[in-house]
């Protein structure tokens, strides 16, 4: 929680500030300098037609988020790097949110992860553990009634499974063991 609010706060001292190209920076071991010095502030990316096509926030040399954004400049994704994961949320053209998941510093997935559907409603939340699903698994209608819901050990259904109709009412229980359906 500190971090974002830490992050917050950096977005607000630097949305007064001009940006520069990423192309004048340079880099060592991981950190970014501007005319010699840790550079803090916004550097972008422009595409031929002079659009900005991505946008990265920097304090003392360390990027601490990246915005990546269409030919029209509409947001297609954030990545806010924090100590040990980073946030990943991606949008749809209307701008709504598609999705939000969690990866390691290695990009590979390591916590939640939500998609919605258009219309803003939830479509899935899934939990990963070293890039397989991991604990419940929710997937949801359109109208956001919840359609089944699954428990998972290690990428395999290890637990009870139950699917739903678009009203809400229990349709099936099928009991799973490392991914074989069984008899209770």
């Amino acid at each position: 929680m500190r971090e974002i609010i830490y992050f917050f706060i950096l977005i607000t001292a630097f949305s007064c500030s001009s940006s520069v190209l990423y192309s004048e920076l340079t880099h060592d071991d991981g950190v970014s300098f501007y005319n010699e010095k840790k550079f803090s502030g916004v550097a972008i990316e422009k595409d031929k037609f002079d659009n900005i096509r991505v946008e990265k926030l920097y304090n003392e040399g360390i990027n601490l988020s990246t915005k990546l954004f269409d030919s029209k400049g509409n947001i297609e994704s954030e990545w806010i790097y924090a100590t040990s994961n980073i946030l990943v949320t991606r949008f749809f053209d209307s701008g709504k949110v598609e999705s939000k998941e969690v990866f390691d510093r290695s990009l590979v997935r390591n916590g939640k992860s939500i998609s919605f559907y258009r219309n803003g409603n939830k479509k899935s939340e899934w939990n990963f553990r070293d890039g397989l699903r991991d604990g419940i698994q929710k997937n949801y209608f359109a109208n956001g009634k919840l359609s089944d819901e699954r428990e998972m050990s290690n990428g395999n259904e290890n637990g009870f499974t139950r699917i739903y109709n678009r009203e809400g009412e229990l349709l099936k229980e099928i009991f799973f063991k490392n991914g074989i359906a069984t008899k209770i």
